[in-house]
């Protein structure tokens, strides 16, 4: 795999063995105060009849999974538009429709980051990563409607949230938070953590912000940065990240989990644990004074020991 100059850009390459690229979008509903999941993209070790893949986590129902033909995968690199069957993703418009479901979304106010000092840094030049991530949109507003069986959701400028993934297989270890303030979008997290594996060795990395109005933590630039495990039980975990000058909890107690499908070698087969709408507490504690957000987020620890 060649060097990941352009994080941002859609790569589109069905011919590679072993190969995924899959672009996740979370959607805040601030009148119901619930989270949906948008996945899409491609696995190229799937079969020719099920290489394209959505998969989909809308308030109050099971996770869907729609698997699509290869030969209805196109693109435009360009204007990084994926269309997967009769289903349209751009990073101004989302639209679904099948013979349950119809999605019709804008997204506008797009916050992008399209250099190498997206969430992975200098680490996009290492070439042959099992799994590369880029934050695709740290905050849009979202509008539009989506009809799926009896049910139907109108948004109105709900707050969005856009990453994307791609390489042959997610970590085999690994730590995932995106959270939001439901009382002001100008308060978010986003951590990740992950064991690498690349060329017979193994090492951690992790990335992440922490947003506060104007100010933001960029937490893979803290100095003296450790990571430990305060808590895991089966409903609550606690995550302690520590520097030279702060210290940072996250709490998280577990609400509703959700079973998605990852890559493994370019094959959609593994099952990944997915929490919804957790509580999420952060402290933040510096200059011996701590400041406390409350927050809604999205969850997955798939880490030797712990408890789902």
């Amino acid at each position: 795999m060649p060097f990941q100059f352009k994080p941002y850009e859609l790569r589109g390459n069905l011919n590679r063995k072993q190969y995924f690229e899959g672009w996740f979008q979370k959607i805040y509903l601030k009148e119901l105060q619930v989270s949906m999941i948008i996945i899409y993209g491609y696995a190229t070790r799937n079969t020719e009849d099920t290489t394209g893949f959505i998969q989909l986590i809308l308030p109050g129902n099971n996770p869907l999974l729609l698997l699509y033909p290869k030969s209805l995968i196109s693109w435009d690199t360009k204007k990084h538009i994926i269309q997967i069957g009769n289903n349209y993703f751009s990073p101004e418009k989302i639209k679904i429709q099948t013979n349950e479901m119809q999605v019709d979304l804008q997204l506008v106010n797009n916050q992008v980051i399209k250099t190498f000092r997206n969430s992975m840094g200098y680490h996009y030049f290492i070439p042959n990563l099992p799994c590369y991530h880029s934050v695709m949109n740290r905050s849009h507003l979202v509008s539009g409607e989506i009809y799926y069986q009896d049910n139907s959701y109108s948004l109105n400028s709900d707050w969005g949230y856009w990453e994307k993934n791609w390489g042959t297989s997610f970590p085999e270890n690994y730590c995932w938070i995106h959270a939001v303030d439901p009382k002001n979008e100008q308060v978010s997290l986003l951590f990740s953590t992950a064991e690498i594996k690349w060329l017979g060795k193994s090492f951690k990395r992790h990335l992440g912000h922490i947003r506060l109005g104007e100010r933001e933590i960029d937490l893979r630039e803290l100095k003296g940065f450790t990571l430990e495990i305060l808590l895991l039980t089966h409903n609550n975990h606690v995550i302690r990240i520590s520097s030279n000058k702060i210290h940072i909890d996250i709490s998280i107690t577990i609400q509703y989990k959700a079973i998605l499908k990852g890559p493994v070698e370019g094959n959609l087969s593994r099952d990944i644990l997915h929490h919804t709408d957790a509580t999420i507490d952060v402290f933040i504690t510096e200059n011996e004074m701590t400041s406390m957000y409350r927050m809604i987020g999205n969850y997955e620890n798939i880490c030797s020991g712990a408890k789902a």
